[in-house]
């Protein structure tokens, strides 16, 4: 493995760099009190990620976009790790490659675009494995019917759709779905519920589950550098706060128990660090990823959750609490909740994999 980066990775980590301590950072203090961003704000970020051409970078070139491979991808999630403040890439899911000609038209232009976000519902209330998924998916006189009910993230505006993973009689089958069809219904906490509606197949029936994992393995590798980005922020804000903030007479960076946490905190992300960029190198060489993919996943998550705790115990020493809690604003961005299932899911990911007898020497 190559530990050097190539010059136009290393100019986009420069670009991105000056980004978020300009642009982004400066927003953190209001998205922090009112949970979101105004409208304006997000169009101003957007236009700063479009005019230093990111936006859609990781999407192929074919499909519009910019063809970066994994480890330059990773130096983006990494530095735009470094604010708080949520910011899009114009990323697609991989399965919608597969639209025809008529749905490419309907939803992957506009989605790479921009113009459309999609929703990708696949994990199901109570159930994160694809083995214990129960939607369904029958053929009907015009496409298919689905039922059942499916997690997604985020608020979906109106003009959202959604990709669902269903299973129909072949086997487990990704399928379009627009708001507003009977039969479709968006309930609370990110539920969609499907009672009947209508669905576009995506693809051939019952191939999703390959194309499902592929694109999981590259997005676990993707989301381990933002949180490593994250955690490197919250370790920046941690060392300048041990040396700023005095009590009892001294700094808190004089203190040991608060040495040895710093200590700990920059150990951890640096090795953290390399585990998902070796990931990233295999992504890029085309090779197997599924256990490279979870243990970064794991790792990178666990590592997470160890900065933010010392981090916690480093500003909550003696003093009045400082104006910005930064564990705080990371368990915002990183909901405990829903990094500890996903970590379930990881640990189950890399034990089937470490017993299979293909992982055997």
């Amino acid at each position: 493995m190559d530990f050097e980066f190539s010059p136009d990775a290393l100019m986009l980590r420069d670009m991105l760099r000056k980004f978020v301590q300009k642009d982004a950072r400066p927003l953190e203090m209001a998205y922090f009190t009112s949970g979101s961003l105004r409208p304006e704000e997000s169009a101003r970020l957007r236009s700063a990620i479009e005019q230093l051409g990111l936006w859609g970078a990781t999407i192929p070139e074919k499909f519009g976009g910019g063809g970066l491979g994994c480890v330059t991808a990773c130096v983006i999630e990494e530095e735009l790790g470094g604010t708080f403040v949520p910011i899009e890439l114009g990323e697609v899911p991989a399965l919608l490659y597969e639209c025809n000609q008529d749905q490419a038209g309907r939803f992957l232009e506009p989605a790479v675009s921009g113009k459309r976000r999609v929703r990708v519902a696949a994990r199901e209330p109570g159930a994160v494995r694809p083995e214990a998924w129960t939607a369904t998916a029958e053929r009907a006189r015009e496409g298919f019917e689905l039922r059942g009910k499916k997690n997604f993230a985020g608020p979906a505006a109106p003009e959202d759709f959604f990709l669902v993973l269903a299973r129909a009689p072949e086997g487990l089958s990704a399928f379009l779905v627009e708001q507003g069809t009977v039969g479709v219904e968006i309930l609370p906490a990110g539920v969609l519920a499907l009672e009947g509606g209508a669905g576009s197949i995506l693809g051939k029936p019952g191939h999703a589950l390959a194309s499902y994992r592929d694109e999981a393995a590259r997005g676990w590798i993707r989301l381990g550098a933002r949180y490593v980005g994250i955690a490197d922020r919250l370790r920046q804000m941690a060392l300048e706060h041990a040396r700023d903030w005095v009590a009892l007479g001294e700094p808190l960076s004089f203190r040991p128990a608060v040495q040895r946490m710093l200590a700990e905190i920059s150990v951890d992300v640096e090795s953290i660090r390399w585990l998902v960029y070796h990931a990233a190198w295999l992504a890029d060489r085309g090779e197997s990823l599924r256990l490279a993919a979870a243990q970064a996943r794991l790792a990178t998550g666990e590592m997470l959750q160890r900065t933010i705790d010392r981090v916690t115990m480093i500003y909550g020493g003696p003093g009045p609490a400082p104006e910005i809690l930064p564990q705080r604003m990371a368990r915002i961005a990183v909901p405990p909740e829903t990094l500890e299932l996903a970590l379930e899911y990881a640990r189950s990911a890399v034990v089937a994999e470490v017993l299979s007898p293909q992982s055997e020497r």
